[in-house]
């Protein structure tokens, strides 16, 4: 869809405000968080069709924003391939809050609160352009450091729960159930045990169990297994196992369930592991990945508006000390999110 009139008058009054460039963290490199230089004179990019200009507020940080910046995965490699092989820097950053501040889209208007999970990277600066599907309003009882933090671990969590398909009265294992994801997830389980009578045990050491009760009823779980004993994890013949975590954590988290279990793991490059890992017991493994959804955002900052969702929000950097921001995430011991307000 092309601009209304409208639309483009506002845009065109908007566009005398705009800058021609910005401050912006660019990498060069993959590497240590170090290889993050926060500078001026990034371009602000330039709108396409059906996209839209955010002057960002604030950048939700993911477990993905560092492994990219490490060379791993999907968005490391679409780096490589159209920013360093052009001797181009690149932005990380998929989640975005801000306001409109120009608009090809007949959907949002300058001013607009919204918020938008990208995976086209451009988060840790002052302004991203956005394709409008990707986009949603962003209510107004919700702050916009709410819906920065929550894209991501968002609509991953929505997604994630219907992709692992849950029947009623199955007995639900979830590991990190206090992490960015996790503490979504945990609530939306919990609101299936009283739904669909289903049971939910939770891996996670002692401090993280304490924490839960800032966002469910405890006593409503089946049960809890603590992480940071030696003892083997008891066989709770359970049917399907949510594994946030992946790795030997991943392993070690199947000997709680039955012979042809089911496990959906995030990030999927554990998958291969888990299958070998779980052949004796025939167990059924899939990764997911989530997948961009302007409804899903809209739906995901639905649930924070009308208080049927808690997010919780560990610490806000500034975009210019995002270097101490992801060594702060990757010790992985983070209760909820780390946000970046963005610099003026």
């Amino acid at each position: 869809m092309m601009a209304t009139a409208s639309t483009t008058d506002n845009n065109q009054q908007a566009n005398h405000n705009i800058p021609k460039t910005q401050h912006a963290v660019l990498i060069r490199e993959f590497g240590e968080p170090e290889v993050m230089k926060y500078q001026d004179g990034a371009d602000v990019p330039e709108l396409q069709d059906d996209q839209v200009l955010v002057k960002i507020a604030y950048a939700g940080i993911n477990p993905v924003d560092y492994k990219t910046r490490q060379g791993k995965g999907w968005g490391a490699e679409n780096i490589r391939k159209d920013k360093f092989e052009n001797d181009q820097p690149a932005i990380l950053g998929f989640d975005v809050s801000g306001e409109v501040v120009s608009s090809n889209s007949d959907e949002f208007a300058v001013g607009d609160r919204v918020a938008a999970l990208t995976f086209s990277g451009g988060g840790y600066a002052q302004y991203v352009a956005v394709d409008a599907k990707l986009l949603a309003k962003v209510p107004d009882n919700v702050s916009l450091e709410q819906a920065g933090a929550l894209p991501c671990i968002g609509q991953t969590a929505l997604q994630f729960v219907d992709f692992a398909d849950i029947k009623t009265g199955e007995h639900v294992v979830i590991n990190a159930p206090a992490g960015g994801v996790g503490h979504l997830l945990i609530q939306l389980l919990m609101n299936k045990v009283a739904q669909d009578n289903i049971k939910v045990t939770v891996i996670c050491s002692p401090e993280k169990y304490t924490k839960l009760d800032e966002l469910i009823d405890v006593s409503k779980l089946a049960g809890w297994i603590d992480y940071t004993k030696d003892e083997a994890f008891p066989n709770l013949q359970a049917d399907v196992l949510l594994d946030l975590v992946g790795g030997e954590a991943g392993v070690r988290a199947l000997s709680v369930l039955k012979s042809g279990a089911r496990v959906n793991v995030l990030p999927t490059i554990w998958v291969d592991k888990l299958k070998e890992a779980g052949q004796q017991k025939d167990l059924a493994v899939a990764g997911y990945k989530a997948q961009r959804s302007g409804q899903d955002m809209a739906r995901v900052l639905q649930e924070v508006a009308n208080g049927k969702l808690t997010l919780k929000i560990q610490k806000t950097y500034p975009l210019s000390e995002v270097v101490a921001a992801h060594h702060e995430l990757q010790k992985g011991d983070a209760f909820g999110k780390i946000v970046l307000a963005a610099a003026e």
